[in-house]
């Protein structure tokens, strides 16, 4: 069974310029500065937007400003040893959280844009032809060259799990050359052992997925959902595939979730405060070969 990988923000973070998501929000504000609190981020970007928008003005015009704001701050987002180790994996399909291209960089090499998606990313994936064969990138929130895709909110959140339900329940729809395109269910496929991989949501059915600098924060909520869809058809006893959680540290709750869900949890200590060598550990436990990665 291939390999993939799953990374998230935390990789972006061990760079000389990484962009914290504290500061991003806070630039986004405006006058109306506060104080997140608890609020998930999902939260205090529907805050920042609500009292942004003028009700006379379109809410899409509203929304892109902010959007535009944060896909300009991000440009600069650079590329890092962890990204190189990633890129170095016999790995055909990476999933990212992260809207930037800093794992592109790494790569060298322009990419094939192979996603005709305006604001969701069910099928949004890029094709790197590298030496070692085509490796694909699919960025799950959005990138920053469309920004009308980047995802932060509750509303488009909520949006993209309807997407995916739709998606996993073979009701999904889209064009291809002027043509109406349907997928089949995931039942079906997991019944048939064929996956269209048309979406990312595949990969998480048909592939060991290693989900490495991750949070996986409780509202992110269309992974969530695709963890516990996947934890149901395991019931029925259609699931074989494996998931893998590389943390240095777990709270007993979300770990007992996550086993619930069969997610297994690989913890991964980080020694006077180098989690570049956390990072690289945690790499090194992922199979050479089959071997699929989402990196958010």
């Amino acid at each position: 069974m291939r390999n993939t990988v799953l990374f998230g923000n935390g990789i972006n973070r061990v760079s000389d310029n990484a962009v914290s998501w504290e500061d991003l929000l806070d630039s986004i504000k405006g006058s109306n500065v506060f104080d997140n609190g608890d609020l998930p981020n999902t939260m205090v970007y529907e805050r920042i937007f609500m009292q942004q928008h003028v009700a006379i003005k379109s809410e899409k015009a509203d929304e892109l400003k902010i959007k535009n704001q944060i896909a300009e701050a991000m440009q600069s987002q650079g590329s890092n040893v962890v990204f190189e180790l990633l890129a170095s994996l016999d790995v055909e399909h990476y999933l990212t959280t992260n809207y930037d291209y800093a794992f592109e960089k790494t790569l060298s090499t322009p990419p094939e844009k192979l996603s005709t998606e305006e604001v969701y990313s069910l099928r949004r994936k890029r094709n790197y032809s590298t030496s070692s064969g085509n490796k694909y990138l699919w960025n799950i929130h959005g990138e920053i060259d469309h920004p009308k895709s980047i995802m932060l909110g509750l509303d488009h959140y909520c949006g993209s799990v309807s997407k995916i339900d739709s998606y996993v329940k073979g009701t999904y729809k889209h064009t291809v050359e002027g043509k109406i395109v349907d997928v089949a269910s995931m039942q079906e496929k997991l019944k048939s052992k064929s996956y269209c991989l048309t979406s990312w949501v595949d990969l998480f059915f048909s592939s060991n997925v290693h989900i490495v600098g991750l949070s996986l924060d409780y509202s992110e909520i269309d992974l969530w959902w695709v963890l516990n869809k996947r934890a149901r058809f395991a019931i029925d006893g259609l699931v074989s595939n494996n998931i893998y959680f590389y943390t240095n540290h777990m709270d007993e709750d979300k770990m007992g979730l996550l086993k619930s869900f069969n997610v297994e949890v690989v913890i991964t200590n980080v020694i006077s405060n180098d989690y570049i060598g956390m990072y690289k550990s945690s790499i090194s436990k992922i199979p050479s070969k089959t071997k699929s990665v989402l990196v958010v």
